[in-house]
């Protein structure tokens, strides 16, 4: 059945995909958005998605979109999700991670809306063991960005203590319009423009040996779908992952064997950075069970199709 449903980050990587996907589905798509049309990530769906003006860490303006938009679900995805600039910036990244997400539950308070948010993998820090992590599991994020997620997972519990609020934990993201601070679409990026002739062809990187898993980007919009059909009674956390760690490392050789230039890497002491596990792997199960949900795009396509969106922005960026 359609239902009406509120995006936060709907301009975004994940917001985006998942939009579309909504969209397709039949439901009825509204968004928020701070910055300015265009939106060029919402191409696909242009005139098919209501645009709400407003800034997360504006209380009033939350509440605005929240009214106008009167939705039956609120996928909160709406963040920073850059660790480097989290680090940089940690008042930002309180402001938008923690107090924008504190706006968008209270906003949807009382109204019987499903609030559907995005936490992350990165809450469980440094595992004790190599065993795949649960939900149960201790909380030690090393990292402002994880600490961010750790506070706001804290506010949605006691504001949707009496309302419906599921909470996704997912392992790392992959995939077309990833922000090029993150490494795979970093990667890819530096690529595309060594391949146009405007860069050296090299890649510049941190740890290489670090093990995580990564879920295409329409995978995970496929999980916020279908946590958006969940009932919990109370405030759930799911973790979602694909079951299967690669290193940091594969995952650059990957993308330069499918490089049209020869690329050579090289060490940058200023990306390594400290509170890294070596390996981080998610006991996914409760929500598999709970949903069905299982990923379907397979990594190496995901880096192709990451490969290939650099390749059009390079050759035809938007303005």
């Amino acid at each position: 059945m359609p239902r009406r449903v509120l995006i936060t980050g709907i301009t975004g990587f994940a917001g985006s995909h998942l939009a579309e996907r909504l969209v397709a589905r039949g439901d009825d798509v509204h968004g928020i958005a701070h910055e300015p049309a265009p939106f060029p990530h919402l191409r696909a769906v242009a005139g098919r998605v209501t645009i709400h003006e407003g800034d997360l860490t504006d209380a009033a303006a939350a509440r605005r979109a929240v009214d106008a938009a009167r939705p039956d679900v609120v996928f909160h995805l709406a963040g920073q999700a850059v660790p480097t600039l989290a680090t940089g910036d940690p008042l930002a990244a309180i402001r938008i991670n923690v107090i924008g997400t504190a706006n968008v539950a209270a906003a949807a308070r009382g109204r019987g809306i499903r609030l559907v948010a995005a936490s992350s993998a990165d809450v469980y820090g440094i595992p004790e063991a190599a065993d795949p992590l649960g939900e149960d599991e201790p909380l030690r994020p090393t990292n402002v960005y994880a600490a961010t997620k750790v506070a706001s997972e804290s506010v949605l519990r006691a504001l949707g203590a009496s309302e419906r609020v599921t909470i996704l934990r997912p392992s790392n993201q992959i995939g077309p319009r990833q922000h090029p601070r993150l490494a795979a679409s970093e990667f890819a990026k530096r690529i595309a423009e060594a391949e146009a002739g405007l860069a050296e062809p090299v890649i510049a990187h941190g740890q290489l040996e670090p093990q995580r898993e990564f879920v295409d980007v329409r995978d995970m919009a496929a999980a916020y779908e279908a946590a958006g059909d969940l009932d919990d009674a109370d405030p759930a956390v799911y973790n979602v992952g694909s079951g299967t760690a690669v290193s940091i490392g594969w995952i650059l050789e990957v993308l330069r064997s499918l490089a049209r230039v020869t690329v050579r890497t090289e060490l940058d002491a200023e990306r390594v950075r400290p509170g890294v596990p070596a390996a981080l792997l998610l006991d996914s199960a409760r929500f598999r069970e709970r949903t069905g949900w299982s990923p379907a795009v397979p990594l190496e396509r995901s880096l192709s199709d990451t490969l290939d969106f650099w390749r059009e922005q390079i050759r035809a960026p938007v303005a």
